[in-house]
């Protein structure tokens, strides 16, 4: 503990060059707090990566969210944590009330971890209901999108299941607004069932009879929350992609914008789009930007804005975008198995603000934790 004690005041007088925030007698910031065994900053990112499919190495790096430090960790946090690795195809990973939840695909569990990224406790899916695909919580609950058909409903601390909803063959991506879940039903990757629905259920009354659907493309893939908007990706019944669709949650309507996207993110209730376009007879991608109001149906072009930033982002390969602070986000491109990921950060303005690497495979999502 002396050792300890030392260390903590060596790092009280290197402020400077240390990713820590405070260091004064009434704020005392711990860097090993909640048991870990890293030194971790304040306030935080944690990167998932995802992994190569059945290689077993899906991690978790972090970075300084306060200083948006040039590079991440070089280490994989939650084998440092846990002393294990964290799996197989990392699928998503949102926070939570002071908590990180991890959903494993290939590994078939979703785990809860506390702010340093140390697991508390899991939750294995059955054959029955198949593999876990994305989550989102609300209301104290935990809401887990399984392959074989439903939405799972755990109670956020404990991950003691409290029910669950058939919706339709393969729900995937699952976002929450007013008390009401919002589910997108692809085609279970096996071209026997294609869904053209999203499936809304009523939290309160969280059974069958509380779902409704409404039409929108073949195969949908994504949902995000703009304003009274949710915002819908999907790949089309033959993965040749489809029109960005916008539903309205006052209405219960929703209408093809005639854009088409691969990623999106949510930007002052505005739909931050990258269309990526891959010529497969000479393996050249083509990434061009937009932002898409739904409330006024116009699309503005930021294509040029971005890829003078980072003129990388003209044909790199995109893997996923995420929310940041104030606005910002985060762009995540893979190089595959050919070697680590890279996140670049952009202000609201679409100033780019870092580039970072993932120090793992396929970089899917960025959290924010404080």
């Amino acid at each position: 503990m002396k050792f300890r004690s030392m260390y903590l005041t060596a790092l009280c007088g290197l402020a400077v060059s240390a990713a820590f925030t405070s260091c004064s007698d009434d704020d005392e910031y711990d860097p090993f707090e909640y048991g870990s065994k890293v030194a971790l900053p304040e306030h935080r990112g944690y990167i998932l990566n995802e992994g190569s499919y059945k290689q077993n190495n899906a991690s978790i790096a972090f970075f300084d969210s306060d200083r948006d430090t040039t590079t991440t960790k070089s280490i994989d946090l939650y084998y440092m944590q846990n002393g294990k690795q964290l799996g197989d195809t990392g699928q998503d990973i949102i926070e939570y009330d002071g908590n990180v939840y991890v959903v494993m695909y290939g590994s078939n569990y979703v785990a809860k971890l506390n702010k340093a990224g140390i697991e508390e406790k899991r939750v294995t899916f059955d054959e029955t209901h198949g593999q876990p695909r994305y989550a989102a919580a609300d209301n104290g609950y935990l809401y887990v999108t399984a392959i074989g058909g439903y939405v799972c409903r755990f109670d956020a601390k404990t991950l003691e299941k409290k029910g669950e909803v058939e919706v339709g063959k393969a729900p995937e991506h699952i976002v929450i607004e007013d008390n009401k879940i919002y589910v997108a039903l692809g085609n279970a990757y096996d071209n026997t069932n294609t869904n053209n629905k999203v499936a809304i259920i009523d939290t309160n009354n969280f059974n069958t009879t509380g779902v409704k659907k409404v039409d929108v493309m073949d195969n949908t893939q994504v949902v995000v929350e703009c304003g009274d908007y949710i915002m819908v990706q999907g790949y089309g019944a033959d993965w040749t992609y489809t029109p960005l669709y916008a539903l309205n949650t006052k209405t219960g309507k929703a209408q093809d914008t005639g854009e088409y996207t691969t990623h999106i993110v949510e930007q002052d209730n505005k739909a931050l789009c990258a269309w990526s376009m891959t010529d497969w007879s000479t393996y050249e991608t083509t990434n061009t930007y937009y932002v898409y109001d739904p409330v006024a149906m116009k699309k503005t072009d930021v294509t040029a804005t971005i890829t003078a930033a980072a003129p990388e982002l003209k044909s790199a390969t995109i893997y996923g975008m995420s929310e940041g602070k104030d606005d910002s986000f985060y762009i995540l491109t893979s190089q595959y198995s050919a070697g680590p990921g890279s996140v670049y950060h952009f202000s609201k303005n679409y100033t780019l603000l870092s580039k970072m690497t993932t120090w793992g495979q396929n970089p899917r999502k960025v959290i924010l934790v404080d």
